[in-house]
């Protein structure tokens, strides 16, 4: 049975070159290595990392297996700034959920540490507000 891809796009700005590869290895890479934590978080969380170092290491780490990617990158001189990158979260969810349920744990431990709201004791004196909620 074959694996299910996890598809991740670029897509130029005017939309005159768009190209999809699939970076599964690169997503069990990361959980087999524990590697990029908070990348996997948010991507879980089906938004995309933060930084684009996450994404310029995949595609070092994917071209040399993926010889049309490395064609694709070279032929157009690499990532442009106005690129837009996409990837399917719900496929990364599936794959984490599936084969790394440790980290998967580990990462929802993680999240519910980060809600907890602190309250400070007592009020807040918001008198010195009072006249930017004037109308004018």
């Amino acid at each position: 049975m074959a694996k299910e891809k996890i598809r991740f796009t670029i897509t130029s700005a005017d939309l005159s070159t768009a190209y999809s590869f699939d970076c599964r290895k690169w997503i069990r890479h990361l959980a087999a290595n524990g590697l990029k934590t908070d990348d996997l978080h948010r991507l879980t969380g089906g938004r995309f990392p933060a930084g684009k170092l996450f994404v310029l290491d995949m595609l070092e780490f994917l071209r040399k297996t993926d010889i049309h990617l490395d064609r694709f990158l070279a032929g157009r001189g690499g990532l442009l700034p106005d690129d837009h990158l996409s990837i399917e979260f719900a496929s990364v969810r599936q794959l984490l959920h599936s084969e790394f349920p440790e980290l998967v744990a580990r990462l929802a431990e993680g999240e519910q540490a980060k809600k907890v709201i602190k309250r400070r004791p007592g009020t807040v004196d918001l008198s010195p507000l009072s006249p930017l909620t004037k109308k004018r």
